[in-house]
Protein backbone atom coordinates (compact mmCIF):
# COMPACT_ATOMS: atom_id res chain seq x y z
CA UNK A 1 0.00 0.00 0.00
CA UNK A 2 2.86 2.49 0.70
CA UNK A 3 4.39 1.70 -2.54
CA UNK A 4 1.39 2.68 -4.42
CA UNK A 5 0.86 5.96 -2.46
CA UNK A 6 4.88 6.13 -3.24
CA UNK A 7 3.63 6.09 -7.20
CA UNK A 8 0.77 8.02 -6.71
CA UNK A 9 2.89 10.70 -4.91
CA UNK A 10 5.26 10.76 -8.07
CA UNK A 11 2.28 11.21 -10.40
CA UNK A 12 0.48 13.73 -8.25
CA UNK A 13 4.18 15.49 -8.16
CA UNK A 14 4.06 15.20 -11.93
CA UNK A 15 0.66 17.07 -12.71
CA UNK A 16 2.12 19.59 -10.17
CA UNK A 17 4.91 20.56 -12.37
CA UNK A 18 2.36 20.27 -15.71
CA UNK A 19 0.12 22.59 -14.37
CA UNK A 20 2.34 25.17 -13.20
CA UNK A 21 3.97 24.59 -16.80
CA UNK A 22 0.66 25.33 -18.50
CA UNK A 23 0.17 28.29 -16.37
CA UNK A 24 3.96 29.90 -17.40
CA UNK A 25 2.84 28.81 -20.76
CA UNK A 26 -0.55 30.93 -20.16
CA UNK A 27 0.95 34.07 -19.25
CA UNK A 28 3.41 33.55 -21.77
CA UNK A 29 1.05 32.83 -24.45
CA UNK A 30 -0.99 36.32 -23.95
CA UNK A 31 1.70 38.23 -23.75
CA UNK A 32 3.39 37.18 -27.13
CA UNK A 33 -0.40 38.25 -28.10
CA UNK A 34 -0.63 41.60 -26.31
CA UNK A 35 2.58 42.26 -28.47
CA UNK A 36 1.28 40.93 -31.66
CA UNK A 37 -2.02 43.08 -30.95
CA UNK A 38 0.21 46.20 -30.17
CA UNK A 39 2.30 45.62 -32.88
CA UNK A 40 -0.43 45.09 -35.53
CA UNK A 41 -1.90 47.92 -34.05
CA UNK A 42 1.28 50.34 -34.79
CA UNK A 43 1.11 48.80 -38.13
CA UNK A 44 -2.29 49.83 -39.09
CA UNK A 45 -1.84 53.24 -37.02
CA UNK A 46 1.18 53.59 -39.43
CA UNK A 47 -0.76 52.91 -42.79
CA UNK A 48 -3.83 54.90 -42.26
CA UNK A 49 -1.31 58.01 -41.06
CA UNK A 50 0.29 57.35 -44.63
CA UNK A 51 -3.09 56.80 -46.35
CA UNK A 52 -4.66 60.08 -44.46
CA UNK A 53 -1.72 62.53 -45.32
CA UNK A 54 -1.88 61.27 -49.18
CA UNK A 55 -5.55 61.95 -48.96
CA UNK A 56 -5.62 65.12 -47.57
CA UNK A 57 -2.35 66.15 -49.69
CA UNK A 58 -4.43 65.35 -52.94
CA UNK A 59 -7.39 66.76 -51.27
CA UNK A 60 -5.85 69.94 -51.14
CA UNK A 61 -4.07 69.88 -54.03
CA UNK A 62 -7.16 69.34 -56.10
CA UNK A 63 -9.20 71.85 -54.22
CA UNK A 64 -5.95 74.61 -54.23
CA UNK A 65 -6.34 73.86 -58.21
CA UNK A 66 -9.88 74.45 -58.57
CA UNK A 67 -10.57 77.12 -56.29
CA UNK A 68 -7.92 79.16 -58.61
CA UNK A 69 -9.86 78.70 -61.14
CA UNK A 70 -13.02 79.27 -59.05
CA UNK A 71 -11.37 82.41 -58.02
CA UNK A 72 -10.58 83.60 -61.74
CA UNK A 73 -14.00 82.97 -62.42
CA UNK A 74 -15.47 85.23 -59.03
CA UNK A 75 -13.54 88.20 -59.74
CA UNK A 76 -14.94 88.29 -63.77
CA UNK A 77 -18.05 87.57 -62.45
CA UNK A 78 -18.04 90.41 -60.30
CA UNK A 79 -16.86 92.85 -62.34
CA UNK A 80 -19.37 91.93 -64.69
CA UNK A 81 -21.97 91.99 -62.18
CA UNK A 82 -21.33 95.64 -61.16
CA UNK A 83 -21.14 97.27 -64.54
CA UNK A 84 -24.89 95.31 -65.66
CA UNK A 85 -25.91 96.62 -62.21
CA UNK A 86 -24.64 100.04 -62.25
CA UNK A 87 -25.74 100.50 -65.74
CA UNK A 88 -29.10 98.91 -65.03
CA UNK A 89 -29.16 101.81 -61.64
CA UNK A 90 -27.74 104.25 -64.23
CA UNK A 91 -30.74 103.70 -66.88
CA UNK A 92 -33.67 103.44 -64.83
CA UNK A 93 -32.50 106.64 -62.37
CA UNK A 94 -32.13 108.14 -66.00
CA UNK A 95 -35.69 107.02 -66.93
CA UNK A 96 -37.58 107.98 -63.07
CA UNK A 97 -35.39 111.43 -63.04
CA UNK A 98 -34.04 112.11 -66.05
CA UNK A 99 -35.62 115.27 -68.47
CA UNK A 100 -36.28 114.78 -72.00
CA UNK A 101 -32.99 116.47 -73.39
CA UNK A 102 -30.63 114.25 -70.96
CA UNK A 103 -32.62 111.34 -72.48
CA UNK A 104 -32.28 112.12 -75.96
CA UNK A 105 -28.61 113.37 -74.90
CA UNK A 106 -27.33 109.98 -74.01
CA UNK A 107 -29.86 107.68 -76.06
CA UNK A 108 -27.01 106.31 -78.50
CA UNK A 109 -24.11 105.77 -76.12
CA UNK A 110 -26.58 104.26 -73.49
CA UNK A 111 -28.47 101.73 -76.01
CA UNK A 112 -24.64 100.63 -77.16
CA UNK A 113 -23.94 100.11 -73.58
CA UNK A 114 -26.66 97.93 -72.63
CA UNK A 115 -26.91 95.99 -75.99
CA UNK A 116 -22.75 95.23 -75.25
CA UNK A 117 -23.82 93.86 -71.37
CA UNK A 118 -26.84 91.90 -72.78
CA UNK A 119 -24.56 89.82 -75.03
CA UNK A 120 -21.73 89.07 -72.43
CA UNK A 121 -21.64 85.61 -71.71
CA UNK A 122 -22.16 84.99 -68.47
CA UNK A 123 -22.13 81.47 -67.32
CA UNK A 124 -18.40 80.60 -65.57
CA UNK A 125 -15.96 78.97 -67.48
CA UNK A 126 -14.76 76.57 -64.65
CA UNK A 127 -17.95 74.12 -63.36
CA UNK A 128 -17.70 72.75 -60.16
CA UNK A 129 -16.49 68.91 -60.04
CA UNK A 130 -16.94 67.05 -57.07
CA UNK A 131 -14.02 65.49 -55.31
CA UNK A 132 -15.46 62.80 -52.96
CA UNK A 133 -13.45 59.78 -51.07
CA UNK A 134 -15.06 56.67 -51.39
CA UNK A 135 -13.93 54.68 -48.16
CA UNK A 136 -13.02 51.03 -48.59
CA UNK A 137 -14.62 47.84 -47.24
CA UNK A 138 -11.19 47.08 -45.54
CA UNK A 139 -12.40 48.24 -41.55
CA UNK A 140 -15.14 47.84 -40.51
CA UNK A 141 -18.01 50.68 -39.57
CA UNK A 142 -16.95 52.04 -35.91
CA UNK A 143 -13.43 52.05 -36.40
CA UNK A 144 -10.26 49.99 -37.07
CA UNK A 145 -10.51 47.73 -33.39
CA UNK A 146 -14.02 48.99 -32.73
CA UNK A 147 -15.59 50.45 -29.42
CA UNK A 148 -17.18 49.55 -26.54
CA UNK A 149 -20.77 50.24 -25.83
CA UNK A 150 -22.78 49.94 -22.80
CA UNK A 151 -26.30 50.54 -21.14
CA UNK A 152 -26.92 53.53 -19.87
CA UNK A 153 -28.76 54.49 -17.11
CA UNK A 154 -30.89 57.69 -17.63
CA UNK A 155 -30.68 59.27 -13.87
CA UNK A 156 -27.30 59.63 -14.40
CA UNK A 157 -27.56 61.14 -17.93
CA UNK A 158 -26.98 65.13 -18.19
CA UNK A 159 -27.45 68.40 -20.73
CA UNK A 160 -25.28 71.04 -19.79
CA UNK A 161 -23.96 74.63 -21.67
CA UNK A 162 -27.55 75.45 -21.41
CA UNK A 163 -27.59 79.00 -22.31
CA UNK A 164 -29.89 81.17 -19.99
CA UNK A 165 -31.06 83.13 -23.37
CA UNK A 166 -29.60 83.70 -27.30
CA UNK A 167 -29.45 86.48 -29.34
CA UNK A 168 -31.46 86.29 -32.44
CA UNK A 169 -28.53 84.46 -35.42
CA UNK A 170 -26.45 83.16 -32.50
CA UNK A 171 -26.35 79.26 -32.07
CA UNK A 172 -25.23 77.34 -28.61
CA UNK A 173 -23.67 73.97 -28.39
CA UNK A 174 -25.55 71.64 -25.66
CA UNK A 175 -23.11 68.81 -24.12
CA UNK A 176 -25.07 65.81 -23.35
CA UNK A 177 -22.89 63.16 -20.89
CA UNK A 178 -24.19 59.86 -21.10
CA UNK A 179 -23.06 57.25 -17.77
CA UNK A 180 -23.75 53.91 -16.63
CA UNK A 181 -25.47 53.28 -12.65
CA UNK A 182 -22.27 53.99 -10.72
CA UNK A 183 -21.77 56.84 -12.85
CA UNK A 184 -18.94 56.31 -15.43
CA UNK A 185 -19.16 57.85 -18.43
CA UNK A 186 -19.94 55.34 -21.52
CA UNK A 187 -20.59 55.13 -24.77
CA UNK A 188 -24.91 54.13 -25.58
CA UNK A 189 -26.31 51.59 -26.87
CA UNK A 190 -29.00 53.41 -27.56
CA UNK A 191 -29.91 56.23 -30.15
CA UNK A 192 -29.16 59.97 -29.15
CA UNK A 193 -31.80 61.97 -30.46
CA UNK A 194 -33.18 65.64 -30.51
CA UNK A 195 -35.75 68.03 -31.82
CA UNK A 196 -36.87 71.55 -31.27
CA UNK A 197 -40.17 73.40 -30.93
CA UNK A 198 -39.42 76.72 -32.54
CA UNK A 199 -41.45 79.84 -31.75
CA UNK A 200 -43.78 79.37 -34.81
CA UNK A 201 -44.82 76.08 -33.15
CA UNK A 202 -42.89 73.88 -36.02
CA UNK A 203 -40.82 71.15 -35.07
CA UNK A 204 -37.70 70.58 -36.10
CA UNK A 205 -34.91 67.36 -35.99
CA UNK A 206 -31.50 68.53 -35.14
CA UNK A 207 -28.70 66.31 -35.59
CA UNK A 208 -26.55 65.20 -32.83
CA UNK A 209 -22.54 64.63 -33.00
CA UNK A 210 -21.42 61.72 -31.76
CA UNK A 211 -18.10 62.62 -30.31
CA UNK A 212 -17.38 59.02 -29.29
CA UNK A 213 -16.68 58.90 -25.67
CA UNK A 214 -19.83 59.28 -24.34
CA UNK A 215 -20.45 62.91 -24.75
CA UNK A 216 -23.18 64.55 -27.65
CA UNK A 217 -23.66 68.00 -28.46
CA UNK A 218 -26.77 69.23 -29.98
CA UNK A 219 -26.54 72.95 -32.08
CA UNK A 220 -29.43 75.29 -31.17
CA UNK A 221 -29.38 78.31 -33.60
CA UNK A 222 -31.65 81.26 -32.82
CA UNK A 223 -33.24 82.03 -36.41
CA UNK A 224 -35.70 83.77 -35.14
CA UNK A 225 -37.46 85.86 -31.81
CA UNK A 226 -39.41 84.00 -29.06
CA UNK A 227 -38.81 80.86 -26.68
CA UNK A 228 -37.32 77.59 -28.21
CA UNK A 229 -38.38 74.36 -27.15
CA UNK A 230 -35.50 71.49 -27.10
CA UNK A 231 -35.92 67.92 -26.63
CA UNK A 232 -33.51 65.11 -26.10
CA UNK A 233 -33.47 61.62 -26.11
CA UNK A 234 -31.59 58.53 -25.48
CA UNK A 235 -33.07 55.18 -26.53
CA UNK A 236 -36.56 57.33 -26.62
CA UNK A 237 -36.42 58.14 -23.69
CA UNK A 238 -36.41 61.89 -22.51
CA UNK A 239 -33.37 62.90 -20.43
CA UNK A 240 -33.72 64.25 -17.42
CA UNK A 241 -34.47 68.02 -17.51
CA UNK A 242 -36.05 68.02 -20.89
CA UNK A 243 -37.56 69.60 -22.92
CA UNK A 244 -35.08 72.72 -22.48
CA UNK A 245 -36.19 76.11 -22.58
CA UNK A 246 -34.26 79.11 -24.94
CA UNK A 247 -35.14 82.17 -24.82
CA UNK A 248 -34.05 83.66 -28.27
CA UNK A 249 -33.70 87.85 -27.96
CA UNK A 250 -33.57 90.59 -30.58
CA UNK A 251 -34.10 94.44 -30.74
CA UNK A 252 -32.35 96.22 -27.61
CA UNK A 253 -29.87 93.55 -26.58
CA UNK A 254 -26.80 95.37 -25.38
CA UNK A 255 -26.39 99.11 -23.58
CA UNK A 256 -22.48 99.40 -23.29
CA UNK A 257 -21.12 102.58 -20.92
CA UNK A 258 -22.22 105.15 -19.09
CA UNK A 259 -21.92 109.12 -18.80
CA UNK A 260 -18.35 109.93 -17.35
CA UNK A 261 -14.49 109.66 -18.16
CA UNK A 262 -13.31 106.93 -17.05
CA UNK A 263 -13.13 103.64 -18.60
CA UNK A 264 -16.40 102.44 -20.52
CA UNK A 265 -17.92 106.12 -19.72
CA UNK A 266 -18.68 108.25 -22.49
CA UNK A 267 -18.87 112.00 -23.25
CA UNK A 268 -20.98 112.70 -26.55
CA UNK A 269 -20.40 109.67 -28.33
CA UNK A 270 -20.81 110.76 -31.90
CA UNK A 271 -19.77 107.83 -34.36
CA UNK A 272 -18.84 103.97 -33.97
CA UNK A 273 -16.82 101.71 -35.95
CA UNK A 274 -15.98 98.40 -36.01
CA UNK A 275 -11.78 97.34 -36.54
CA UNK A 276 -10.18 94.47 -38.21
CA UNK A 277 -10.73 92.48 -34.49
CA UNK A 278 -14.22 92.79 -34.19
CA UNK A 279 -14.12 95.66 -31.17
CA UNK A 280 -16.20 98.86 -30.99
CA UNK A 281 -14.42 102.03 -31.52
CA UNK A 282 -16.26 105.30 -30.28
CA UNK A 283 -15.19 108.46 -31.26
CA UNK A 284 -16.47 109.75 -27.74
CA UNK A 285 -15.91 113.78 -28.75
CA UNK A 286 -16.24 115.62 -25.73
CA UNK A 287 -13.81 113.10 -23.30
CA UNK A 288 -11.32 113.78 -26.79
CA UNK A 289 -10.76 110.51 -27.46
CA UNK A 290 -10.91 107.24 -29.12
CA UNK A 291 -12.54 104.60 -26.92
CA UNK A 292 -12.19 101.44 -27.76
CA UNK A 293 -14.22 98.24 -26.15
CA UNK A 294 -14.89 94.77 -27.15
CA UNK A 295 -18.51 94.03 -28.82
CA UNK A 296 -19.45 92.49 -25.35
CA UNK A 297 -18.59 96.14 -23.52
CA UNK A 298 -14.84 95.42 -21.88
CA UNK A 299 -13.10 98.01 -21.91
CA UNK A 300 -9.77 97.86 -24.24
CA UNK A 301 -8.09 100.89 -24.66
CA UNK A 302 -8.09 104.59 -24.88
CA UNK A 303 -6.57 106.52 -28.10
CA UNK A 304 -5.88 110.37 -27.40
CA UNK A 305 -3.89 113.11 -29.52
CA UNK A 306 -2.39 115.48 -27.79
CA UNK A 307 0.35 116.85 -30.24
CA UNK A 308 -2.39 119.71 -31.24
CA UNK A 309 -3.06 122.86 -30.29
CA UNK A 310 -6.71 122.79 -29.88
CA UNK A 311 -8.07 119.33 -28.17
CA UNK A 312 -8.94 116.68 -30.27
CA UNK A 313 -11.95 116.55 -30.69
CA UNK A 314 -13.11 113.52 -32.86
CA UNK A 315 -16.76 114.13 -34.70
CA UNK A 316 -16.59 110.79 -36.80
CA UNK A 317 -14.02 107.59 -37.58
CA UNK A 318 -13.89 105.09 -40.41
CA UNK A 319 -11.02 102.57 -40.25
CA UNK A 320 -9.43 100.99 -43.74
CA UNK A 321 -9.33 97.13 -44.25
CA UNK A 322 -5.60 97.34 -42.94
CA UNK A 323 -7.09 99.04 -39.25
CA UNK A 324 -5.93 102.34 -40.50
CA UNK A 325 -8.24 104.90 -38.86
CA UNK A 326 -9.18 108.06 -39.93
CA UNK A 327 -10.46 110.54 -37.75
CA UNK A 328 -12.27 113.87 -38.06
CA UNK A 329 -10.85 116.07 -35.32
CA UNK A 330 -13.71 119.00 -34.79
CA UNK A 331 -11.30 121.45 -33.56
CA UNK A 332 -8.51 121.54 -36.19
CA UNK A 333 -10.84 120.35 -38.92
CA UNK A 334 -9.23 117.75 -40.53
CA UNK A 335 -8.64 114.27 -41.21
CA UNK A 336 -6.50 112.31 -38.59
CA UNK A 337 -4.40 109.38 -39.68
CA UNK A 338 -3.73 106.99 -36.99
CA UNK A 339 -2.62 103.41 -36.61
CA UNK A 340 -4.56 101.42 -34.58
CA UNK A 341 -2.00 102.34 -31.13
CA UNK A 342 -3.26 105.74 -31.63
CA UNK A 343 0.55 107.00 -33.33
CA UNK A 344 -0.97 109.71 -35.92
CA UNK A 345 0.70 108.86 -39.34
CA UNK A 346 -0.86 112.14 -40.91
CA UNK A 347 -3.28 114.90 -40.89
CA UNK A 348 -4.87 116.67 -44.37
CA UNK A 349 -8.01 118.73 -45.02
CA UNK A 350 -6.99 121.65 -43.63
CA UNK A 351 -7.20 124.09 -46.58
CA UNK A 352 -10.39 122.37 -48.59
CA UNK A 353 -12.64 121.45 -45.35
CA UNK A 354 -14.87 124.44 -43.48
CA UNK A 355 -17.06 121.63 -41.24
CA UNK A 356 -16.41 118.07 -42.02
CA UNK A 357 -19.30 115.92 -39.87
CA UNK A 358 -18.99 113.02 -41.92
CA UNK A 359 -16.11 110.39 -43.51
CA UNK A 360 -16.15 107.34 -45.37
CA UNK A 361 -13.81 105.17 -47.63
CA UNK A 362 -14.13 103.40 -50.55
CA UNK A 363 -13.77 99.56 -50.57
CA UNK A 364 -13.43 100.14 -54.53
CA UNK A 365 -10.10 102.27 -54.96
CA UNK A 366 -9.47 103.48 -50.90
CA UNK A 367 -10.31 106.90 -51.55
CA UNK A 368 -11.66 108.81 -48.35
CA UNK A 369 -15.13 110.69 -48.92
CA UNK A 370 -15.62 113.73 -46.18
CA UNK A 371 -19.25 115.25 -45.57
CA UNK A 372 -18.46 119.29 -45.78
CA UNK A 373 -21.67 120.51 -43.65
CA UNK A 374 -21.06 124.33 -44.31
CA UNK A 375 -19.93 123.26 -47.84
CA UNK A 376 -22.69 121.68 -48.54
CA UNK A 377 -20.86 119.26 -50.55
CA UNK A 378 -18.56 115.82 -50.83
CA UNK A 379 -14.50 116.14 -50.67
CA UNK A 380 -13.04 113.26 -51.79
CA UNK A 381 -9.22 112.84 -51.18
CA UNK A 382 -6.72 109.34 -51.44
CA UNK A 383 -5.96 107.63 -48.41
CA UNK A 384 -2.58 109.87 -48.38
CA UNK A 385 -4.13 112.55 -47.76
CA UNK A 386 -4.03 114.14 -51.63
CA UNK A 387 -7.03 116.35 -52.62
CA UNK A 388 -9.13 115.23 -55.68
CA UNK A 389 -12.24 116.58 -55.99
CA UNK A 390 -15.79 117.21 -54.69
CA UNK A 391 -19.20 117.38 -55.97
CA UNK A 392 -22.59 119.03 -54.59
CA UNK A 393 -23.95 122.34 -53.60
CA UNK A 394 -26.43 124.31 -51.40
CA UNK A 395 -29.69 123.57 -52.63
CA UNK A 396 -32.54 121.60 -52.61
CA UNK A 397 -32.00 119.98 -55.88
CA UNK A 398 -30.71 116.77 -57.65
CA UNK A 399 -27.01 116.70 -56.19
CA UNK A 400 -27.39 119.87 -53.90
CA UNK A 401 -27.24 119.14 -50.63
CA UNK A 402 -28.79 121.00 -47.31
CA UNK A 403 -26.20 120.07 -44.45
CA UNK A 404 -24.53 116.47 -45.58
CA UNK A 405 -23.93 114.28 -42.34
CA UNK A 406 -23.02 110.45 -43.05
CA UNK A 407 -21.53 109.16 -46.03
CA UNK A 408 -20.96 105.59 -47.11
CA UNK A 409 -19.75 103.96 -50.05
CA UNK A 410 -20.90 100.54 -51.46
CA UNK A 411 -18.62 98.16 -52.96
CA UNK A 412 -19.50 98.61 -56.66
CA UNK A 413 -18.72 102.89 -56.09
CA UNK A 414 -22.07 104.07 -54.96
CA UNK A 415 -21.87 107.12 -52.58
CA UNK A 416 -24.96 106.89 -50.24
CA UNK A 417 -24.90 110.82 -48.86
CA UNK A 418 -27.17 111.93 -45.08
CA UNK A 419 -28.66 115.19 -46.23
CA UNK A 420 -29.75 115.89 -43.29
CA UNK A 421 -31.96 119.68 -43.60
CA UNK A 422 -33.41 118.36 -46.90
CA UNK A 423 -34.10 114.87 -44.71
CA UNK A 424 -33.38 112.39 -47.85
CA UNK A 425 -30.55 110.00 -48.62
CA UNK A 426 -28.96 110.86 -51.87
CA UNK A 427 -27.06 107.92 -53.76
CA UNK A 428 -24.29 108.71 -56.37
CA UNK A 429 -22.35 106.38 -58.65
CA UNK A 430 -18.31 106.44 -58.39
CA UNK A 431 -18.25 108.92 -60.72
CA UNK A 432 -19.95 111.04 -58.19
CA UNK A 433 -23.02 111.38 -60.91
CA UNK A 434 -26.51 111.63 -59.13
CA UNK A 435 -28.59 108.54 -59.66
CA UNK A 436 -31.46 108.88 -57.26
CA UNK A 437 -33.01 109.70 -53.70
CA UNK A 438 -35.16 108.70 -51.14
CA UNK A 439 -37.25 110.08 -47.95
CA UNK A 440 -35.97 108.94 -44.89
CA UNK A 441 -38.57 109.69 -42.47
CA UNK A 442 -36.67 112.79 -40.48
CA UNK A 443 -33.15 114.19 -40.43
CA UNK A 444 -30.81 111.95 -41.06
CA UNK A 445 -27.49 111.53 -39.35
CA UNK A 446 -24.97 108.41 -39.99
CA UNK A 447 -25.35 105.88 -42.33
CA UNK A 448 -23.90 101.84 -42.81
CA UNK A 449 -24.69 99.52 -45.36
CA UNK A 450 -25.03 96.15 -45.45
CA UNK A 451 -23.95 93.80 -48.79
CA UNK A 452 -24.55 96.39 -51.19
CA UNK A 453 -28.43 95.07 -50.09
CA UNK A 454 -29.70 97.18 -47.36
CA UNK A 455 -28.71 100.92 -46.08
CA UNK A 456 -28.99 101.72 -42.07
CA UNK A 457 -30.26 105.04 -41.40
CA UNK A 458 -29.81 106.69 -38.03
CA UNK A 459 -32.09 109.81 -37.09
CA UNK A 460 -32.85 111.94 -34.54
CA UNK A 461 -34.40 109.64 -32.42
CA UNK A 462 -34.67 106.44 -34.68
CA UNK A 463 -33.58 103.49 -36.42
CA UNK A 464 -34.33 103.07 -39.94
CA UNK A 465 -33.66 99.95 -42.65
CA UNK A 466 -34.11 100.48 -46.28
CA UNK A 467 -33.24 98.59 -49.47
CA UNK A 468 -30.64 100.25 -50.96
CA UNK A 469 -33.05 101.23 -53.80
CA UNK A 470 -34.96 103.29 -51.29
CA UNK A 471 -37.59 101.23 -50.34
CA UNK A 472 -38.34 101.42 -46.45
CA UNK A 473 -38.09 98.04 -44.78
CA UNK A 474 -38.67 98.73 -41.12
CA UNK A 475 -37.73 100.62 -37.99
CA UNK A 476 -35.10 98.79 -35.79
CA UNK A 477 -35.33 100.57 -32.38
CA UNK A 478 -38.73 100.98 -30.51
CA UNK A 479 -39.87 103.87 -28.58
CA UNK A 480 -38.82 102.46 -25.48
CA UNK A 481 -35.47 101.94 -26.43
CA UNK A 482 -35.18 105.71 -25.63
CA UNK A 483 -32.78 106.71 -28.11
CA UNK A 484 -31.77 110.37 -28.18
CA UNK A 485 -29.60 111.53 -31.49
CA UNK A 486 -28.29 108.07 -32.12
CA UNK A 487 -25.48 110.37 -34.61
CA UNK A 488 -22.85 107.43 -35.20
CA UNK A 489 -23.64 103.64 -36.59
CA UNK A 490 -21.96 100.76 -37.65
CA UNK A 491 -22.72 97.06 -38.68
CA UNK A 492 -21.12 93.94 -37.67
CA UNK A 493 -19.99 91.02 -39.58
CA UNK A 494 -22.91 88.24 -37.70
CA UNK A 495 -25.54 86.91 -39.58
CA UNK A 496 -27.70 88.95 -39.22
CA UNK A 497 -25.51 91.60 -38.33
CA UNK A 498 -25.61 93.66 -34.84
CA UNK A 499 -26.37 97.25 -35.16
CA UNK A 500 -24.33 99.15 -33.38
CA UNK A 501 -25.26 102.77 -32.46
CA UNK A 502 -23.87 105.84 -30.90
CA UNK A 503 -26.79 107.35 -28.55
CA UNK A 504 -25.04 110.79 -28.14
CA UNK A 505 -27.53 112.17 -25.35
CA UNK A 506 -27.70 109.24 -23.73
CA UNK A 507 -24.03 108.86 -23.31
CA UNK A 508 -23.62 105.58 -24.42
CA UNK A 509 -23.35 102.75 -27.26
CA UNK A 510 -26.54 100.62 -28.10
CA UNK A 511 -26.31 97.36 -30.19
CA UNK A 512 -29.39 95.88 -31.43
CA UNK A 513 -30.30 92.32 -33.47
CA UNK A 514 -33.34 92.64 -35.73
Amino acid sequence: MVDKLKVKEQEAEKNKTLAKQIHTDLTEQCSREERKVRMKAEEIIKKIKREEQRLIDELKNNCKMKSKRAAVDIDEMELRHGNIKSARSYVESLMHHGNAAQLLSTKDDVGTRIKRLITIEAEPKAYHEDFILTPHDEFCEHGILGILKSDVCMSKCTVENIPKQLLKGDSADLLITTRDSTGKQVIPKQQVKAKVRKPDASWEDISVADIRDGTHIVTVAGQMGGKYQVTMTIGNQPIPGCPVIIPVIKGLVKTIGSTGSVEGQYNKPRSVAINKDRDIVTADTDNNRLQITTREGTFKQFLKFKQFIKPFQPRDIAISSDNTHYSLNDSIKQVVVSDENGHVIRCFGKNELKDPWGIGISPVDGNIYVTDKVGHCVRVYTQHGKYLRSFGSEGKGQGQFNWPWGVVIATIGMVFVADYDNKRIQVFNADDQYLYSFDCQGFPLGLAIENDKYVYVSAINYILKFESSGKFVCRIDSDSDGLNCPSGIALTDDVPCRVVVADTFNDCIKVFVQ
